[in-house]
Parts: C-alpha cells; structure tokens; sequence
C-alpha cells in the first residue's frame, strides 16, 4: 500500500501537480486560494435536483450543509439547540398543545425576498398536505393547525402534548426533515415533489455556481449578500471561502493521491491505516488528533451487531445475550481500528464525551453488579470493568503513548464493554431454545445458521466490526453466512427488515434529553417484516420502554423527571440488549492545512468535524485561507 502511494504521487509529480501546491485554479475553474474542496461519498444520481422535497435528492452533497435553512440548529460541543429560522425556542402553554414560535428578523432569501413567518407556514402545511412528502403522514398525526400571526410569528396546535417541538424538528445531529422553502416560489408549483430546483433560491450562505452533468461535483459560490444569510444573520461573520467544491473522488488510490497532491482539503473518514499513509507523505494532512488515536470517539452512532428482532430467536434476550457472550471485544477492537476507539456497550445510546458524563458513568456501579440468569441455576457479570486499562496496557506496550490516568483513559477507551464468557454463551442458547447436536447448533429441528450483513466499500468501522463477530462466532461454533451489500440493498433491507444480524448503527446521543433518540423504539410503530414503518427498523417490542417513551413525550425536557425516565429507559434497554454497541462513531477525517487552516480539532474544539452534517454552514466561518 506505501509504495502504491509513493509511485501515485510521483505520477502525481509528473502530471504537474506541486506535492506542496496544487494548480493554482481547480478543475472547474476558480482561484485554488478562494476554493474549500470538500469530499463526498460518491456521486449523485440526480444531478441538478436541489429540492429537499423530492424524492432521490442528495442532500449530503452539499445541500442540506450549505442552503438549507433549519428551524433550529445544534451546538455540538455544548449539546445545545439554538434557533435559526427561529428567533429562540417555542413559547408553550401548560399543555404543551399550543405553541407560539417568534420568526428570526433580517434574514432574506438569496433573490432579496425577505424569509418570514410566511415561508415557515407554507412549508409546513406543504409538508402535511402533501401525501408524496414521506413526512405528511406524520405531520398529519402530529399538528392540528399551523397559523401565521404577523410576519414574523407563528401558532402551532398539537392534536396531543407535544413538549419537544424543538428537538423533533430541529437539528439534534445529522440534520432534519423540516427545511424551509420560499413561499414565493414553491406556492406556484403544481407539484412541489416534482420539482428539481435547478436554480435553488436559498436561505443559506452558499448558492449553486455550477453542477456536473454526470453527477460527480457541485460547487457552490458564497453570497455577495451572505451577511442577510441564516449564518450570517445569527453569527455576524462571514463564510471565509468564496466557493466550496463538493467533489466525488474515486477510488481510494485516487482519493490519496488527491489528497496527498492537495487537490482536496476534507476528506470523507479513511481507515487509520490509509491516513499514516497520507500523513507520511504530506505534512499538512491530519485528522481530529495529530497524533495517535487521531480519530474523534464522539460521533452519536454507535456501530456494532443489530438483531432482527421481528423473528425467532433474535426476539429472545436470552439469545441475544448468549451472542455477546461469545464475542471477545478486545479482539474485536484490534481487528476495526488497531485498538481505537471508546467501548460503547449500551443497546441504545452512543458513549459520547456527553453520554458518558450524563449516563455511562453514574451507570458504572449498576454495570459492574449486573448479572445475566445462565438459565442452569448460575449467573455471569455483563459487563468486562477493566477493558480501558487493559486496551491501555497493549497499545502502551505497542508504543504508542498512552495516559496511565483512569478518566484520561475512561475517556479514550470507554468505561466498560461487554464480557466475554463462551461457556456463558453456550448456556444461555440453550436456555433461547436451541440444541447442540454433534458439535453443531440446532433451533426448531432445523440446522441453525445465521446471516449477517453489512454495507459494502463505505462504514469501514461497520463493516470491519460485523466481519470480526463473523470469525469468532464461526470460531465459537455457530454456523453463519457473511454477505455485503450495496447502499440501495442495504438500506431497502433495513427498512424492511430483512436481515438477521446486520452491522448497523441504531444508537444516538447528544442530548440530555432522550426522546429524539429513543421514540422511534416505540413498539406501536412496528410493522410486519417486508413493510416500511416509521419506527425502528429491528422491530424491537419492549412494553416497559414504550411505556416510558410515552411518558416522556407528556413531559417537558426540562423536567426533572425527564432525566429519571431517561435512565430508567435505557436500564431496561441493558437488560433486554437490543444492539450490541462496540465503539461510539469513530472517525478518522483528514484534513489539509495547504489552503485551508483553523479546521475543528482537539486542540480548537469549536465544532466537531462534521462536513456531513447540517452545522457544516457554520463551521465555513471559522476554516480560514493560509496566507502564502
């Protein structure tokens, strides 16, 4: 792999490309100085197609990062909601039914057209109105009427309580599905779910330039008027580059060489091993630390082992918990990232830096004490207390500098992860209703095998992780079947519920407040497998955590009981093990310093380095030109 880059960079060399500056302008024409290139994933199939509201629209190339204009947005660092379109958060009354929301003044949209209350009550109603609009049912379900004021007000109506208003449609991580649209636009349109939007009118900072044809880039030119924009209006500052590039790269040995050749400045996650690579050619490339662990640990998705819970016996806990059991984590986190990476070991909430604070650690003496029934008259402890240290002593041994602290360890390696007892395993499957049979496992009469899934070429930590539980559970004695997935089969599955055990990413958190997390677990929402419903996907059907889930969603999240609940929730979400949580988000994001410099890292915290997510507008604040 060293030497493909290396000869990549000298042909790199020979094509003209400076290994310390690229080509003065880019391959679409503007200043290199003046041009953010961002990468995405792979290329869109709908190029052109700007509407938020039509189906196939690729939101994460840019759109929803740079134009989208969200009720309320999110402070990553802080945890904390601030309002956007919103001048501050929903007024209520006592019964949370009625809700007036003050509408943020001085923001226009990008022909001059002022952004009011008016453009907010459209599209709201047009989402509730408009049956091809996937939310409209919702929408239909939650809000009894939505009603102008005055410019710059709005009442909503509930049909019941709705205290979260704000975390359900507002930005709490990725982003949202209520994006404003202009009123004096949008209201001429026959059919809105039609429309592509070539030419977006925009809230927000950056306006399209120019799209290739083909789908593989978007590049955005910011405002002359960005100070009336929605960052611009809530920050006072400018958005430092004149144009962001969204570019699909390629192939990872083009994506390198691009990188190494600094023709791009953020990069989409790479493996550790491919950013040592990258980092030992160029310099200025690095990731959220400069040095080992490199990656962030806070991104709110846990990857680890989803069941399918609509179908035995994954329905069954005590099959789920027999899978844990025979799953060694410490071989598990050498085989994804060489031992990177916080143990995230709770069923429904990501160990962030937040999560650990508000959850995992007032849960560390409820972990350590908690026992699983073996069936046989025994017990054995859940959770493995002394990973941290024990992940820490091997990497230190390994050379790699590694605190000796407990919390500065707790902090890189997690508080806890789920133990590894095969003897225990083999109890509790028995226990679920299978039979061993000369050396191989039986359930209902029938040889049992399981399949497992996981996406293809992208979630390398996904992928990697649901690979290792392969090996060892076909080491264990399970007979199992691995397969990979494109992201259309992928995500078709995962709605419908057709997989067995599948590497997915159920879990959340950043929030104190558990509800947008934990709602979509309600089992009244579950439907047959080979449906689409609109809750969880792995059919999940716990009568105590839907019991708390409609509790909450009476309850201010202000409220103290709020918290109670929260917790209570996901002790039961423990014991019942839904999903079994390896590492929180771990993501290694390069970045490079030849153009562009003051991107969020550890030691400059003022975001996560989230391009991906709706908060990106913000962080074009703060990434400045290098001076040459």
């Amino acid at each position: 792999m060293r030497k493909l880059v290396s000869l990549l960079l000298v042909l790199a060399m020979m094509l003209g490309v400076s290994a310390a500056f690229a080509a003065e302008t880019t391959i679409v024409g503007t200043p290199r100085n003046e041009t953010l290139i961002v990468e995405t994933q792979i290329p869109t199939d709908t190029p052109g197609q700007f509407n938020s509201y039509m189906q196939g629209t690729s939101m994460g190339f840019g759109i929803h990062q740079l134009m989208s204009a969200m009720m309320w947005e999110m402070d990553t660092i802080k945890g904390e909601q601030f309002g956007e379109v919103a001048e501050g958060m929903p007024e209520s009354n006592a019964d949370f039914t009625e809700h007036i929301v003050k509408i943020r003044k001085g923001i226009k949209w990008s022909d001059g057209v002022d952004l009011t209350a008016k453009d907010v009550v459209f599209t709201m109603n047009m989402i509730r109105d408009t049956k091809g609009i996937n939310a409209s049912a919702y929408y239909n379900v939650v809000f009894k009427s939505i009603e102008l004021v005055d410019d710059y007000t709005v009442k909503i109506v509930t049909n019941e309580p709705f205290p979260r208003l704000a975390l359900r449609f507002g930005v709490t991580i990725w982003g949202n599905d209520l994006r404003i649209v202009p009123e004096h636009i949008y209201s001429k349109l026959d059919d809105v779910t039609t429309f592509k939007d070539s030419a977006p009118v925009v809230a927000g900072p950056y306006t399209v330039k120019a799209y290739d044809e083909l789908g593989v880039w978007v590049l955005y030119e910011r405002r002359e008027d960005w100070q009336n924009s929605t960052v611009g209006v809530v920050t006072g500052k400018m958005p430092q580059a004149k144009y962001v590039l969204f570019k699909a790269l390629g192939d990872d040995s083009t994506r390198q060489m691009l990188m190494i050749s600094n023709q791009v400045d953020i990069m989409v996650e790479v493996t550790p091993e491919v950013l040592e690579v990258m980092k030992e050619q160029n310099p200025n490339i690095a990731a959220w630390y400069k040095d080992f662990p490199y990656a962030t640990s806070d991104d709110p998705c846990s990857k680890g082992i989803s069941f399918m819970m609509g179908k035995a016996p994954y329905n069954n806990k005590d099959f789920r918990w027999a899978i844990s059991f025979a799953l060694n984590f410490d071989e598990t986190t050498m085989d994804i990232f060489d031992g990177v990476g916080r143990a995230s070991a709770l069923p429904i909430l990501t160990a962030t830096t937040a999560m650990q604070e508000l959850y995992l650690k007032p849960l560390k003496e409820y972990m350590a004490n908690l026992e699983i029934d073996l069936g046989d008259g025994t017990k054995a402890k859940a959770y493995d207390m002394d990973y941290a240290k024990r992940i820490g002593d091997k990497l230190r041994a390994e050379g790699r500098d590694i605190p000796t602290d407990e919390a500065a360890l707790e902090d890189m390696f997690g508080i806890a992860c789920y133990a590894y007892n095969p003897e225990a395993a083999e109890k509790l499957l028995v226990k679920a209703g299978l039979e061993k049979k000369d050396g191989k496992w039986f359930f209902e009469g029938q040889p049992f095998k399981i399949n497992m899934s996981y996406l293809a070429n992208t979630e390398h930590q996904a992928g990697r992780g649901l690979i290792s539980a392969y090996n060892q559970l076909l080491k264990f004695g399970l007979d199992c079947n691995l397969v990979s997935e494109s992201s259309a089969t992928w995500d078709s599955n995962a709605a419908l519920g057709n997989y067995e055990i599948g590497g997915y990413w159920p879990t959340g958190g950043i929030t104190k407040d558990l509800y947008s997390v934990i709602n979509g677990y309600d089992a009244d929402l579950i439907v047959p497998i080979g449906e689409r419903g609109s809750g969880q996907a792995s059919r999940w059907n716990n009568e105590r955590a839907t019991e708390i889930i409609h509790e909450l969603a009476k309850i201010s999240p202000e409220d103290p009981k709020s918290y109670e609940l929260g917790m209570e929730f996901v002790k039961v979400a423990i014991e019942d093990i839904p999903f079994i949580g390896f590492h929180s988000g771990v993501k290694f994001v390069p970045t490079n310093t030849t153009y562009w410099t003051n991107y969020p890292s550890a030691e400059n915290a003022y975001n996560g380095p989230w391009w991906w997510w709706s908060c990106f507008k913000y962080i074009t604040t703060e990434i400045s030109p290098v001076s040459k």
